[in-house]
């Protein structure tokens, strides 16, 4: 009885009688990175279906590009070896992205009225962030105060700027919905002969369409159940083929569907047939979101099994960085000497072993000569030790590179033996 009533409780939260548009038009945006799949009305809240890709890093260096031509030009003059480098930092900096949402945020109707943000599901409101993956797709909902009926115009602002102290803010202008006044469906209705409404309501009416993965975009199997919104009585049920396609002949004025299939959250979704009985048909697709995938948690070998001197000496007591001790170039020049191969190579087959994890190289100096000079080798040692795993078969994204020069010295630098205590090359152990 209990779970009766609890699954009767859910089912009147989600309101049946929701008003729901799926993919609505968008006059204008702030970013290509987010999309709305769907806002729904309910007897509470005004529901924002929302869907936010990430963009890989090569995405970003093209766009960035596109919008920096001196930039660019400037790149393809450079050194190839500097430019090389140069793109690598750019993209491993974008690999850090972050989303939140502002509770500042609000729906406008056309009236300038503004309706306030409740709560937000699956992504963190600001200040706390999500860190995000390169191309990967994060789907979350965020609440507002319930619209009232009539306004099928709004805009959704976070800020009143589209960018902002180094943050995209998620602006949407002239978002089409399906909200339409109650109060004009009599007039409508009473405008028409009797005898020809009643025929109208007697007609049956065509709703047909696909279900389709809100990820991918593509039609999938599923279980569809269309009920009569007054009376609660199933009028079709049908289980579709891969082509996802669905087709309903119905006599009601206002349906629900109850979409399901294996691998995605269940939907429910309400239809009014009643703004569309003069069509005789209506082509309405049903968008499935996918499980969150969860994370296989992969097992880190702990350094302790391993001989230390082989893979670096820790520096630090939480053991997370290490100087790579028998790594070594000549004086004043970035080139891994073949004496540090050995030393490499049992750090690359460490990260194999290891394929979840994630290290920062580290390329450090003494303090004699120009500090940009110094800054200038640190990054290029980094960078050549860097390559040189990759040559070993660990993916570039998981080695990130930084060149911190005479800046963090472990010694002072009043003699020789100091300041070869400083010039060395470290690694972080990051992820």
């Amino acid at each position: 009885m209990k779970q009766i009533i609890t699954f009767l409780l859910l089912f009147l939260s989600l309101g049946v009688g929701a008003q729901v548009t799926s993919n609505p038009k968008i006059k204008k945006k702030s970013t290509k990175d987010v999309f709305i799949n769907k806002i729904e009305i309910t007897d509470q809240w005004t529901v924002f279906s929302m869907q936010f890709v990430s963009k890989t890093s090569k995405e970003i260096l093209e766009e960035y590009l596109k919008d920096n031509p001196k930039e660019k030009e400037q790149l393809q003059n450079m050194n190839p070896m500097m430019r090389n480098m140069i793109l690598q930092q750019f993209m491993q900096q974008q690999n850090t992205s972050t989303i939140s949402f502002q509770p500042s945020s609000y729906i406008k109707t056309s009236d300038g009225k503004k309706y306030k943000f409740i709560k937000a599901v699956d992504i963190p409101t600001a200040p706390n962030r999500q860190d995000v993956e390169a191309g990967k797709k994060y789907f979350f909902k965020v609440y507002f105060d319930k619209l009232p009926k009539g306004f099928e115009t709004i805009d959704l602002i976070e800020h009143n700027s589209d960018r902002a102290d180094n943050f995209t803010y998620w602006n949407f202008f002239g978002i089409s919905i399906n909200n339409p006044d109650e109060n004009a469906k009599p007039k409508a209705l009473a405008a028409a002969p009797k005898d020809e409404v009643a025929d109208q309501e007697l007609e049956e009416f065509k709703l047909f369409g696909k279900v389709i993965d809100a990820t991918s975009n593509k039609p999938i199997s599923a279980k569809i159940l269309c009920y009569d919104s007054k009376t609660q009585q199933i009028i079709d049920s049908v289980q579709t083929s891969k082509s996802g396609s669905y087709e309903f002949l119905i006599a009601s004025s206002e349906v629900l569907y109850k979409i399901s299939s294996n691998g995605y959250n269940s939907l429910e979704e309400s239809f009014d047939v009643g703004a569309f009985l003069k069509k005789g048909s209506f082509e309405k697709d049903l968008f499935l979101e996918p499980f969150a995938q969860p994370k296989v948690e992969q097992e880190v070998k702990p350094i302790e099994e391993i001989k230390e001197e082989k893979i670096g000496v820790p520096v630090n007591p939480e053991r997370s960085t290490f100087k790579l001790d028998k790594v070594y170039f000549d004086l004043g020049e970035s080139n891994v000497l073949p004496e540090s191969f050995e030393q490499l190579d049992y750090l690359a087959t460490y990260l194999k072993e290891n394929p979840s994890l994630k290290i920062q190289i580290e390329g450090h100096t003494d303090n004699q000569g120009d500090s940009k000079a110094n800054k200038k080798l640190s990054l290029e040692r980094a960078y050549n030790v860097r390559e040189y795993l990759v040559s070993k078969g660990i993916a570039g994204n998981r080695i990130k590179f930084v060149g911190l020069g005479d800046t963090q010295p472990v010694a002072t630098n009043d003699n020789e033996e100091n300041r070869k205590l400083n010039r060395r090359v470290e690694y972080k152990i990051i992820d």
